[in-house]
């Protein structure tokens, strides 16, 4: 079991923080999927459940932090962010696994099962070197396997594979997780995540949006739609509004259909006469959770947005206070952007506005980066 409790990870003043306050448990027989894009704070995670960067928070595995336990090979399989190759790029496979496993102090015929368990006995005399990204993947795996761990870490196994590929890696990992293992892996495609996940949690910014069993995330981020395309799609379209379907234009002369099965579109096709050249199903995405951008998230460097209208009065927060605004000036052809004012020190008072002074303005600028 993983259980990670707080884990936050902050640079210095200007960057926006990798990780805030992440908190969750990944029970033995799941497979449990960290989701978000790139940048999300994703591997992050993984790298701070390790020991490997310095944060705050406590990870634990089988109720131990990584670098306490004895022979951690023998309890956690690790795979980190796939780099090619895997070992030196003229050492055969089945030497190099044969050399781990002698560091890790496991006879060599381990090495030998594993090869065979992980489909790559054909390429065992190839170098890595030669070896495709699938069987690099999977050489990996069985390196992280030769200890017989209770405890599987991978950051992001199926991201580039081929659909062959990826569809072995998910058979593969929820047999580990059926057998009693836990596994803990990262993931950027929703619908890889529903496919792979017994468990879903969705990061954003480095924050926590979602935390949801499989079911629950498929409802609320996943919906099936049927992708029709032909010469008559808005002819059809307006024939599947009639029948209370949900219909989307795509780009060209596609339609994206929701609310009705691919083979009723078939139909209502047919019967009046209409030619299509594609009727597949297909999983759409819904947005994910967004969350408000935090003062804590501002880049420490001045930036202010010019007003469409010369008149207007732009307020833009400066980073760090939430609540203090700065004034600018109104924007004239003649006289340019008016330097920005320095904030008022604690406890100074602000003389009342002037007529010739504008009032700030009820819009504010959200300060991005």
């Amino acid at each position: 079991m993983i259980q990670a409790t707080g884990l936050t990870k902050t640079y210095r003043r200007g960057r926006s923080p990798a990780l805030i306050d992440l908190t969750f448990d990944a029970p033995p027989g799941q497979v449990t999927v960290l989701l978000g894009p790139g940048g999300a704070g994703k591997s992050t995670a993984v790298r701070l459940l390790l020991g490997l960067e310095d944060g705050r928070g406590t990870a634990l595995f089988g109720g131990r932090p990584f670098r306490g336990l004895h022979r951690p090979e023998r309890r956690v399989g690790v795979v980190l962010q796939h780099r090619r190759p895997v070992g030196h790029p003229r050492r055969r496979a089945l030497g190099h696994l044969r050399m781990l496993a002698a560091a890790a102090g496991v006879p060599a015929r381990r090495a030998d099962q594993l090869l065979e368990q992980t489909r790559l006995t054909a390429v065992s005399r190839h170098r890595l070197r030669t070896l495709s990204p699938g069987a690099e993947r999977r050489l990996a795996l069985a390196a992280a396997l030769l200890g017989d761990p209770e405890i599987l870490l991978l950051d992001g196994p199926t991201e580039g594979l081929s659909p062959h590929d990826t569809l072995w890696f998910r058979a593969f990992l929820r047999a580990f997780a059926a057998s009693g293992g836990t596994v803990l892996v990262t993931c950027s495609d929703p619908a890889e995540a529903a496919a792979l996940g017994d468990r879903v949690i969705t990061l954003d910014r480095g924050r926590t949006v979602a935390d949801q069993p499989v079911g629950e995330f498929v409802r609320d981020r996943l919906r099936p739609e049927v992708t029709v395309r032909g010469p008559q799609a808005g002819r059809l379209a307006d024939l599947l509004l009639e029948h209370g379907a949900e219909v989307r234009r795509e780009d060209g002369t596609g339609i994206a259909v929701s609310g009705l099965a691919r083979s009723e579109i078939g139909e209502i096709a047919y019967r009046h006469g209409i030619l299509l050249h594609e009727l597949a199903d297909r999983i759409a995405e819904q947005p994910a959770p967004q969350l408000p951008v935090l003062a804590s998230d501002a880049v420490h460097r001045p930036r202010v947005a010019l007003p469409a209208d010369p008149e207007e009065t732009v307020v833009v927060l400066r980073p760090g206070a939430a609540v203090a605004a700065t004034v600018v000036a109104p924007l004239h052809a003649d006289r340019g952007l008016a330097r920005v004012p320095d904030p008022p020190c604690p406890g100074a008072t602000d003389p009342m506005p002037s007529p010739s002074r504008p009032e700030p303005s009820a819009a504010l600028t959200p300060w991005s980066e």
